[in-house]
């Protein structure tokens, strides 16, 4: 009983943590989007349109406010509902009609989205990467609607039956300790931008993920708009760390790394993919070579999934570029449709979506470079069983921050909580 209450003690804790994890959200490289290679329309295949009564399927999204725009996420969730629409059948051969609202980062319109879904009587509600999730997930889970979400990490999120995360909200802390184990690296720091939603994650999950990892990691949190991080390096250094991993917005992480280098220091370096700004790096002597990214989706060009991406944007984005909210609304979007499906169900229904979707088989993740998700409770169970996935890549970056060399580090045990 008493390992029993530890483990429930320790999971609240990791779910607390997550609730203030923005910094884990999906992310490509760079903020400013990316041109997507000549696009091969033959990989949409065949045609296969949908029939009947349309589903009406929920669609949440920040939009667009003073501070933010990810209209392209509601964008690239539309072109991916067209294509399956066109060429997947759509959801169990009946096509799917969207219904968007937008969030506008505020929990009062975040309510309003999710009333509004109760009165369409929507068959499930699917969103990206929104601003907001409890307020509407609080109203559409009582009504029995299933919210499915690629990339979230609220205690809300996490903890309420009926939620399904398709990505690894997990992944900013757990994929660059996998590496570490991978490259036999024995004491670690991660140097963190000290604002709550970020450093209160990082003292929280770097202990543990690492400590699974066989390593030891120290964490560094710097205020924001600190204008030179040396000496806080400096002083990590004395630990002599075989690896530093930075978490931040792109001028921290730029600071982070010029830093490192400054003091000649030789140890692996690894930082979120969210690091990389519009600036490719400029700022700082050598740009990002030799760095490794931690990133969400494999956005290689050369792989079989982006390029599938890019037909679809193509065809149905109507001049909708590849950028973090593309991204995160086409695999919000096709990942319902591909979870379904695999299933083999036709009920379209809410509860007949929600029991799909626990017993669809193991489904490749889009834009995962063939890692797959499965909802049935079993990818982190020990931290909820509402994670589909335990999905995260470490990618080459060029100086100019450009990815490639994709590839997912063995996550085996990262993930357990300790007894």
């Amino acid at each position: 009983m008493r390992i029993l209450l530890a483990r429930r003690r320790g999971r609240a804790a990791v779910l607390a943590a997550l609730a203030a994890a923005v910094l884990t959200t999906t992310a490509c490289a760079g903020d400013g989007g990316e041109a997507t290679t000549a696009a091969d329309l033959s990989l949409l295949g065949p045609a296969n349109a949908a029939t009947g009564a349309p589903v009406k399927i929920g669609w949440v999204s920040t939009g667009k406010t003073q501070a933010v725009d990810t209209t392209d996420e509601i964008r690239g969730a539309q072109a991916a509902a067209a294509y399956a629409n066109e060429h997947l059948g759509g959801l169990g051969g009946r096509p799917i009609q969207l219904v968007v609202c937008e969030d506008r980062s505020t929990p009062a319109q975040a309510q309003d989205c999710g009333n509004r879904f109760v009165d369409e009587q929507v068959s499930a509600v699917a969103a990206g990467s929104p601003g907001q999730t409890d307020p509407w997930i609080q109203i559409v889970a009582p009504a029995g609607i299933p919210a499915v979400l690629n990339f979230a990490s609220t205690q809300t999120v996490l903890g309420t039956p009926g939620v399904f995360v398709w990505g690894n909200p997990l992944s900013a802390f757990g994929t660059p300790a996998a590496y570490a184990r991978e490259h036999g690296v024995r004491k670690a720091v991660v140097v963190v931008i000290d604002v709550p939603a970020a450093s209160g994650p990082a003292r929280q999950l770097t202990p543990l993920f690492f400590g699974n990892a066989g390593s030891s990691a120290n964490v560094v949190a710097v205020p924001p708009g600190t204008p030179d991080l040396t000496p806080q390096i400096q002083a990590a250094q004395n630990d002599e760390p075989g690896m530093y991993h930075i978490l931040g917005d792109p001028t921290f992480c730029s600071g982070a790394i010029k830093a490192i280098r400054t003091l000649g220091i030789t140890a692996s370096i690894t930082a979120l993919d969210r690091c990389i700004g519009s600036d490719g790096g400029a700022s700082i002597p050598g740009g990002f070579s030799d760095v490794q990214i931690i990133a969400q989706s494999n956005v290689d060009p050369a792989d079989a999934e982006f390029k599938l991406f890019s037909a679809v944007i193509a065809q149905y984005g109507g001049g909708l570029g590849a950028d973090a909210n593309s991204v995160s609304g086409y695999q919000g979007m096709l990942g319902l449709v591909r979870a379904f499906n695999a299933s083999g169900s036709t009920d379209t229904g809410p509860a007949g979506i929600s029991a799909a979707l626990k017993s669809m088989p193991a489904t490749p993740y889009p834009l995962g470079g063939g890692a797959t998700f499965r909802c049935d409770g079993q990818a982190i169970p020990a931290i909820s069983r509402n994670i589909c996935s335990t999905v995260g890549f470490v990618a080459d970056a060029a100086e100019d921050g450009t990815l490639s060399n994709f590839r997912r580090p063995d996550a085996a045990g990262i993930y357990e909580l300790k007894r």
